[in-house]
């Protein structure tokens, strides 16, 4: 049988002991604790961050969805803030519109993208404008 550290240690009756010594076997069973509690807790933050990166690309395809609609509109976008629930992803996204207009003839939206239609804090946003849908093509 093989050993990859053992200790001998001279006993009284000149018969030798092998094997590890309580200490050492705390130090490894330590070491071995700290390892795993680092990769569980590895493991939970990386899927902490998966969730949050789906979370905003799903909220960047329903801003984009939504923009490229108000753009494909054969009016312009209403002035002032409007807000519009969306199912997408299996959840509901409500999203923010704010349209001003701008010099040139041209309407600019801002788009917020949330899941709680009561916070503040976006998961998305996009800008994009409008032009006057009479000098279309």
């Amino acid at each position: 049988m093989m050993h990859l550290c053992t200790k001998v240690v001279p006993s009284r009756g000149g018969r030798r002991f092998r094997g590890f010594t309580l200490i050492e076997v705390l130090v490894a069973m330590t070491i071995l604790a700290v390892g795993v509690s680092a990769l569980v807790s590895a493991s939970g933050a990386s899927a902490y961050r998966s969730g949050k990166l789906r979370e905003r690309e799903v909220g960047r395809w329903v801003a984009a969805n939504h923009l490229n609609t108000l753009q494909a509109m054969p009016t312009w976008p209403e002035l002032g803030t409007k807000n519009i629930e969306v199912d997408m992803a299996r959840q509901t996204w409500f999203v923010r519109t704010r349209t001003k207009k701008e010099e040139l003839g041209l309407r600019r939206m801002d788009i917020e993208v949330r899941l709680d239609p009561d916070k503040e804090s976006y998961i998305y946003s996009v800008t994009g404008f409008a032009g006057d849908p009479k000098h279309r093509f």
